[in-house]
C-alpha cells in the first residue's frame, strides 16, 4: 500500500511538473518486497551515467574521501522520471525528484550508504555523482525550516504558464551555525540546452559539462545574486528549451554548491498545449503560411498597395490590443481566443482604412505604422541588450523606457511621410515573415514580442529574470531578417521612384473634383482661345490633373490676385517654373480658392 501511494504521488509530480522536488514518506522495503534488487555502486565527483534497472535499489558509496572532508552532497539526475534518494535503507523519508540531492556527514556514511531507488517498471538513465566539502565550507540547506529531511541541499523548481519559480532552503555558516546567515551570498547560474531538443543525448552532455564550479561559471551565465535571506527567484519560461540551474553559496573565501536541477518548461506527455512534443495544428499551419505571404507582400510591395497596408497596420494594432484585453480579463479556449483576436484586428483594421479613405492625411496615415515600428524596436532592445538590467524589473521604469523608445521612429520620420511609410512596411513585413518561420523552426525569437505580451497580461511577470537563449537557429533567423529588410527597402525605393508619394484618398478626390467642377461651372471669364493671355488673371484653365496627396509646396506663394504670379522678365526654365507655381494658385483667375495639400499643381503649356 505504501508503494502504491509513492507511485501515485510520483505520477502526480510527473504529470504536472509543478514540483520538481517532492518529499513524502516512503519505505524502500516495499520496493524490495515487490521483487527489487539491491546493487552496490561506487561513485566519485566525476559525473557518471548509470542505467537504472526497473524497481531496483542502489547503495551509493564514494570511491574515496579526503581526510579533511566534513560532509557530502549526493546527486542524481534523470530526464523526466522522478527517482528517490534516501539516507538509509530503512528511512521513512525520501527525496523524490528528477534531480534529488541528499546531505550526509562522513559519520552517517559509515553507518549506512546512501540509497538510490528507481521505482518505475522501466529502465532510466541518470547522471550520478557526489561532492565533498571541508569544515570551512557553508552547508547548503542546513537552516531548513520545512518538514521532511533535516538538511535540504536541493533546488525546488516549479513552473506554471510563462513563469519558472526557483526556491531553496538557506545555508548555514561553517561549524555549522544558522546565526548571522544574512551575510551569505547566493549566486544563481543557468545554462541553456539546445532549443527544441528534449533528447537524452543533450540532457546527459549538459550535466556532464556543468558540474564543477569552474564549468558552471564558464558555461553558464549569472542570473542573479541573492542576499539578506532571499532564497527564491522568478524566471521566464521558455518551453521546450532545457536549462540547468546551479546555486553557489559563498562565505568569505569558501563556496558550496546546492544540488543541480533542470526543467524544460513543459510536461513530457502528449498534451498539445503543455507537452514537450510539438503539435502544429492545421489552424496554426495555415496561419503561418498566410503570415509568410503577408510578410513578403508588405516587405516588397506594401507602400505600392497603400490602402491594403493601412488595413494590415490596423489589423496588427487591433489584434495586439484585443489579445491583451481578452487574455487578461477573460478565460476562453485557445480557438475562441484566436477568433476573437482576429475579429478585433479586423474591426480596427477596417477603421484605419476608412480613416484614410475619408481624411487622406499622410501624417496621420503613417502614425500607426511608425508606432508599430517603435514597438518592434523597443521589444528587440528589451529582449537581448537590456534584459539583464535589474532596474527594469520595476514596471514603472520598464514602461517609461519602453514608451520613450517606442516614440523614437515616429519623431524621427514623421517629417518624411513617404520614407516613413516605406520603412514601416519593410520592418513590419520582414518581422512578420521571420516570426512565422520561427514558428516552424521552433526557435525562441518569438519571445521577443511574447515577453511584452506576457508583461501586459501577468502581474508577476515583470519580476522575472528574462535573459533568453540566443543560439544558432536564432542567429540565422536574425541574419535573414536583416537581409530581407535591406532587400525590401531597396526594392520599394526603386518601385516608388518618380511616382506620387501617396495614392489618392477616394473621398478627398471626390470632394476636390466636385469643388473643381462647381468652380468651372461658375467661371465665365475663361478666354475662348487658349494661350491668348498668359501671366494674368485671364490665363487659360489647365486640364484637370490627378490629385497628388502629400504635395504641399506652392500652395500659398504670395498675396491675392496676381501678386504671386509669374514675372514676364523671366526666361527659360525659371520662367516656366514660376508659371507653374502661378497656375497652381488659381486654375482660372486670381479670385479662385487657394489650393490645399490635396490639390496638385497644374502644369501650364509652354509659350
Amino acid at each position: 500500500m505504501k508503494l502504491l501511494k509513492c507511485v501515485i504521488f510520483l505520477l502526480f509530480c510527473l504529470e504536472n511538473l509543478l514540483f520538481v522536488s517532492c518529499e513524502f514518506s516512503c519505505d524502500i522495503q516495499d520496493v524490495l518486497e515487490s521483487g527489487g534488487d539491491i546493487v552496490k555502486l561506487h561513485i566519485s565527483q566525476t559525473p557518471k551515467v548509470i542505467h537504472l534497472e526497473p524497481r531496483t535499489t542502489y547503495e551509493l558509496t564514494p570511491i574515496e574521501t579526503k581526510n579533511s572532508s566534513k560532509f557530502l552532497i549526493f546527486e542524481a539526475h534523470s530526464l523526466k522520471d522522478p527517482i528517490s534518494l534516501a539516507p538509509t535503507i530503512s528511512s521513512e523519508v525520501c527525496v523524490n525528484s528528477t534531480s534529488p540531492a541528499l546531505y550526509k556527514t562522513l559519520n552517517d556514511l559509515k553507518d549506512s550508504p546512501t540509497i538510490l531507488t528507481n521505482p518505475w517498471p522501466r529502465n532510466i538513465s541518470a547522471v550520478v555523482f557526489v561532492r565533498e566539502y571541508g569544515g570551512d565550507s557553508p552547508v547548503p540547506g542546513e537552516c531548513n525550516t520545512e518538514p521532511g529531511v533535516l538538511v535540504k541541499p536541493y533546488l525546488d523548481l516549479t513552473w506554471q504558464g510563462p513563469l519558472v519559480h526557483l526556491q531553496f532552503s538557506q545555508a548555514a555558516l561553517p561549524m555549522p551555525s544558522c546565526a548571522n546567515i544574512d551575510t551569505l551570498v547566493y549566486q544563481v547560474y543557468e545554462m541553456y540546452l539546445p532549443e527544441n531538443d528534449c533528447s537524452m543525448e543533450y540532457f546527459l552532455s549538459g550535466y556532464l559539462d556543468f558540474t564543477n564550479l569552474l564549468d558552471i561559471k564558464n558555461q553558464g551565465h549569472l542570473v542573479a545574486e541573492l542576499t539578506h535571506h532571499k532564497t527564491n527567484l522568478k524566471l521566464t519560461n521558455y518551453p521546450r528549451t532545457g536549462r540547468i540551474f546551479a546555486v553557489i553559496v559563498a562565505y568569505e573565501n569558501s563556496t558550496s554548491l546546492y544540488g543541480l536541477a533542470h526543467t524544460y518548461g513543459c510536461t513530457f506527455n502528449p498534451d498539445p498545449e503543455t507537452g514537450c512534443q510539438v503539435h502544429d495544428s492545421t489552424f496554426m499551419f495555415l496561419s503561418c503560411a498566410l503570415g509568410v505571404f503577408v510578410g513578403l507582400f508588405l516587405t516588397f510591395m506594401g507602400h505600392r498597395f497603400f490602402k491594403c497596408s493601412q488595413f494590415l497596420f490596423g489589423f496588427y494594432l487591433g489584434s495586439f490590443a484585443g489579445f491583451i484585453i481578452i487574455s487578461r480579463y477573460f478565460v476562453f479556449d485557445v480557438i475562441y481566443l484566436y477568433v476573437l483576436t482576429a475579429a478585433s484586428g479586423f474591426v480596427i483594421g477596417l477603421a484605419v482604412l476608412l480613416f484614410w479613405i475619408f481624411l487622406g492625411i499622410p501624417v496621420l496615415a503613417v502614425l500607426i505604422p511608425t508606432l508599430e515600428t517603435g514597438f518592434i524596436l523597443s521589444a528587440v532592445l528589451m529582449y537581448l541588450p537590456l534584459c539583464g538590467v535589474q532596474a527594469f524589473n520595476t514596471n514603472s521604469t520598464y514602461w517609461l523606457v519602453y514608451v520613450c523608445i517606442l516614440f523614437c521612429p515616429t519623431l524621427f520620420f514623421i517629417a518624411f511621410t513617404h520614407k516613413a511609410s516605406i520603412i514601416s512596411n519593410v520592418t513590419l513585413g520582414a518581422v512578420t515573415l521571420i516570426v512565422c518561420i520561427d514558428q516552424y523552426t521552433n526557435s525562441n525569437l518569438k519571445y521577443t514580442f511574447k515577453n511584452v505580451l506576457n508583461r501586459f497580461i501577468y502581474d508577476e511577470y515583470g519580476e522575472a529574470a528574462k535573459c533568453p537563449p540566443f543560439q544558432k537557429t536564432d542567429l540565422i533567423l536574425v541574419t535573414c531578417l536583416l537581409g530581407v529588410m535591406v532587400l525590401g527597402l531597396v526594392c520599394q525605393l526603386i518601385l516608388e521612384r518618380k511616382k506620387a508619394p501617396f495614392p489618392t484618398a477616394p473621398f478627398q478626390q471626390w470632394r476636390w473634383a466636385r469643388s473643381y467642377e462647381r468652380y468651372q461651372d461658375s467661371d465665365e471669364r475663361t478666354p475662348l482661345v487658349n494661350d491668348e493671355v498668359m501671366g494674368t488673371t485671364e490665363a487659360p484653365s489647365a486640364p484637370y490633373p490627378p490629385p497628388v496627396v502629400g504635395y504641399i509646396s506652392g500652395h500659398h506663394q504670395g498675396g491675392s490676385g496676381s501678386g504671386g504670379q509669374v514675372n514676364s522678365s523671366g526666361t527659360g526654365s525659371a520662367s516656366r517654373s514660376r508659371r507653374q507655381r502661378s497656375s497652381a494658385q488659381s486654375p482660372g483667375s486670381g479670385s479662385a480658392p487657394v489650393r490645399d495639400i490635396f490639390s496638385p499643381p497644374a502644369t501650364a503649356p509652354n509659350i
